[in-house]
C-alpha cells in the first residue's frame, strides 16, 4: 500500500523559503511600524501645514513667524505620536491574532484596528463612544486589508 503524502509539506517548505524575521518577530515588526508611522505621520503633518489657510499679522514679523513655527512643530510632532502609537498597537495586536488564529485574513485586521482605535479613544469618550471608535476603526482596518490585497495581486 503506497503512503500517502503529507498535505501540509508543502505549506511547511514554502514557509521555510518565504517568511521572513518580520514576520515571526512580533516585537521587530512592532519597532519597524512605530518609526515608519511617525515618520508618515511627521509627512503628512507637514503637507497640511503647508496648505493650511491662516491669518497673518504684520505688526511683530520676527515674533510671529516664530510663534507660528513654534505651533506648527508641535502640531507635526504631535500627528507623528498619534500615527507612531496607533501602529505600533495595531502592529502588536495583529501579530498576535495571526499568531493565535493561525491564519491572515480581514478579520485580523478588522479585529487590530478596532481594539487600537478603542485603547487610544479609551481616555476621552464613554462606553458609547468607545464602541463607535471600534466600529469605525474596525471597518476601516477591514477596507485596508481588501484595498492592500487588490494592490498585491495586480
Amino acid at each position: 500500500m503506497a503512503q500517502e503524502p503529507n498535505p501540509f509539506s508543502n505549506n511547511i517548505q514554502y514557509y521555510q523559503e518565504h517568511v521572513t524575521f518580520m514576520d515571526t518577530n512580533c516585537a521587530a515588526k512592532a519597532g519597524m511600524v512605530t518609526v515608519a508611522g511617525g515618520a508618515m505621520g511627521f509627512l503628512m503633518a507637514l503637507f497640511m501645514n503647508a496648505v493650511e489657510m491662516r491669518d497673518m499679522d504684520y505688526g511683530r514679523t520676527k515674533q510671529s513667524t516664530r510663534y507660528v513655527l513654534r505651533r506648527d512643530i508641535n502640531k507635526m510632532f504631535g500627528m507623528a505620536k498619534g500615527f507612531a502609537i496607533f501602529g505600533a498597537f495595531y502592529s502588536i495586536f495583529e501579530c498576535q491574532l495571526e499568531k493565535l488564529r493561525i491564519r491572515d485574513d480581514a478579520t485580523n485586521s478588522f479585529l487590530s484596528c478596532m481594539f487600537s482605535s478603542m485603547v487610544l479613544a479609551a481616555e476621552s469618550v464613554g462606553w458609547k463612544g468607545l464602541m463607535m471608535s471600534g466600529l469605525g476603526g474596525g471597518m476601516f482596518g477591514g477596507v485596508m486589508y481588501y484595498v492592500q490585497i487588490k494592490f498585491m495581486n495586480h
